[in-house]
């Protein structure tokens, strides 16, 4: 996917709809509908502390169009684009552009079923014989207004899955997904809640798939996973349910490693919120920090060699973390289950910042959105 010369083109919103990117003041919400698909975007605009922006007030802004599996398509900061936007709203359900979101089976399941406390669940095949990447990416989400809230911006959207969903035809546990985007001076937040409410247990994973921008070139950009292990897999990306230490192997990331070195699709294990993933560009001077909680003790790597993007993905759980966790591996799937009438909760982080103001880079423009 090569979208580094990409104008990513959406309805223009009239002059009331726009956020002023000389206005640095504060915190600013918009929202406005999309004239080809009729999806409402909603967009959140923060000042970055200047801790993070290399000591002046760099502008945040994020655009999410939850009618389009909830995606946070749109991540710029002084009006840099970070992600891979879609060519066209209309393209952005799925998972190849912008911040696609995987509930409840994050990355592929084997045979594309698994069984829970006697229970069978299927989902139509999308990596031949397997599934990938879940039920919620393509489909529509309610929202609350956005609102501005001191020097933060929210947004706040759910899934009510019950008779009647969609989700609930394939994963038929009556419950609730509630996801509230903040942007702040920090950066961009999902805080994530599911309330079980049915009488089954609900067993779930949950990850986020930022399609990361590579800036300029892969040598100048790095990735860091301080990870505890590396997950094994079979010759179609499954992991077998063995964990395998990092030291003096090719997936030791601990330390930053140069993207020109890497060509991976890979699992890893053991992170916490105190050891956080990062990436940053050399070039440009900038570092996005993924921060979560700890229900977040996984993450994936994949970086394939000649696209101009990445990604590095946060998850709850390990790839095929249901039928791991029918084998008996608990621990290495971490698997979250949810009793009847509870609610299990975490949150994920995008901490960007700037080590010093950076210059607009020579030769094609960037990725951008012409909603301003």
């Amino acid at each position: 996917m090569s979208t580094t010369n990409t104008t990513t083109r959406f309805t223009t919103p009239s002059a009331e709809q726009r956020i002023d990117p000389e206005d640095a003041t504060g915190s600013a919400v918009r929202t406005c509908t999309d004239s080809s698909t009729g999806w409402t975007i909603c967009t959140l605009r923060a000042v970055l502390d200047r801790r993070q922006g290399g000591g002046h007030r760099s502008v945040l802004e994020v655009r999410i169009c939850p009618e389009a599996g909830n995606n946070a398509f749109s991540f710029q900061i002084d009006g840099r684009e970070l992600l891979v936007p879609p060519p066209a709203l209309s393209d952005l359900p799925g998972y190849t552009f912008g911040v696609p979101l995987l509930y409840p089976t994050p990355n592929r399941v084997r045979g594309s079923t698994f069984t829970f406390e006697g229970r069978t669940f299927s989902f139509p095949p999308n990596d031949g014989p397997n599934f990938l990447h879940g039920l919620v990416h393509s489909i529509p989400w309610e929202h609350s207004s956005p609102i501005v809230r001191g020097d933060s911006a929210e947004l706040t959207t759910w899934l009510d899955v019950r008779s009647g969903h969609s989700l609930y035809e394939r994963f038929p546990i009556h419950h609730r997904v509630r996801i509230t985007f903040t942007l702040s001076p920090r950066g961009l937040r999902y805080d994530l809640s599911i309330e079980n409410l049915d009488r089954a247990r609900l067993p779930f994973g949950f990850g986020i798939h930022p399609y990361f921008a590579i800036l300029g070139e892969r040598e100048s950009t790095r990735v860091c996973i301080p990870a505890a292990a590396h997950m094994r897999t079979t010759s179609d990306l499954l992991p077998t349910g063995a964990v395998e230490p990092l030291e003096h192997t090719s997936f030791d990331l601990r330390e930053p490693v140069s993207l020109a070195r890497l060509d991976l699709d890979d699992v890893f294990s053991g992170l916490s919120e105190h050891r956080p993933a990062f990436y940053d560009d050399l070039r440009f001077g900038l570092k996005m920090v993924l921060r979560a909680s700890p229900i977040f003790t996984h993450a994936v790597l994949f970086c394939p060699k000649g696209r101009s993007f990445f990604c590095l993905e946060n998850q709850t759980c390990s790839t095929d973390a249901h039928n791991l966790y029918a084998r008996g591996l608990a621990r290495e799937s971490h698997l979250l289950v949810v009793e009847p009438s509870e609610t299990t909760t975490g949150w994920v982080e995008l901490e960007p910042s700037l080590v010093a103001s950076p210059s607009p880079p020579p030769g094609p423009p960037f990725v951008t959105s012409m909603i301003q």
